[in-house]
């Protein structure tokens, strides 16, 4: 497996706020901006900024390799956007509605989403789901297509007995990269944590 693959692989569990729907062929094949324009200015916002933040963080990473006062001073900038962007009506609607649901654990790769469903969904189901990373509010929404069913990741909750395992369709680039950037983030905080407690105990 070479470099890029490996990156996109990478898998994490952790609390996700998460809901789907379960697509036409025809609204699949329409594709993600077809639906965001149908279902109006909020649901195409979200995803707009979302799309945005992605490619800002991209980079703002590459930034970071080499600080700098420029570095510096975007880093502070985006701090600012993001808590201006949060207030926005639309974005606290979605994400309010979102955070209102029970988080579940899921297990998040930069290709697709294992998640626990209340009831199965055969192999080749289409879906719209949009979920928030309860770990920095991070909202995303994709396409996907059941790959498999599997053990439910989160087995806590009896509500979600089944799991299942969609892999991401029209995802762009930049917001996969994002994806990636925050497994990784995960990943190195996770590793942190363990070393701080060997050291302690």
């Amino acid at each position: 497996m070479n470099e890029p693959e490996k990156r996109r692989s990478f898998r994490v569990r952790e609390p996700v706020y998460l809901r789907y729907e379960i697509l036409s062929d025809l609204d699949f094949h329409e594709g993600l901006e077809r639906r965001k324009l149908r279902h109006g200015f909020g649901a195409k916002i979200a995803s707009t900024m979302a799309e945005l933040d992605a490619r800002l963080n991209e980079e703002l990473q590459r930034l970071r390799g080499e600080p700098s006062i420029v570095g510096r001073c975007l880093n502070l900038l985006n701090e600012k956007l993001n808590i201006v962007v949060n207030e926005m009506p639309e974005m606290r609607k979605i994400k309010s509605d979102l955070a209102s649901l029970r988080p579940q654990t899921c297990e998040i790769s930069a290709d697709g989403i294992v998640f626990s469903a209340p009831q199965a969904l055969a192999i080749g189901t289409k879906l719209y789901v949009e979920f928030l990373l309860e770990s920095d509010n991070r909202f995303v929404d994709a396409f996907g297509v059941v790959i498999r069913d599997t053990e439910p990741p989160d087995d806590s909750n009896a509500e979600l007995p089944f799991g299942v395992a969609i892999e991401f369709h029209g995802m762009k680039p930049e917001l996969r990269e994002t994806l990636i950037q925050h497994m990784f983030s995960r990943e190195s905080e996770t590793l942190r944590m363990r070393r701080l407690e060997l050291r302690t105990s």
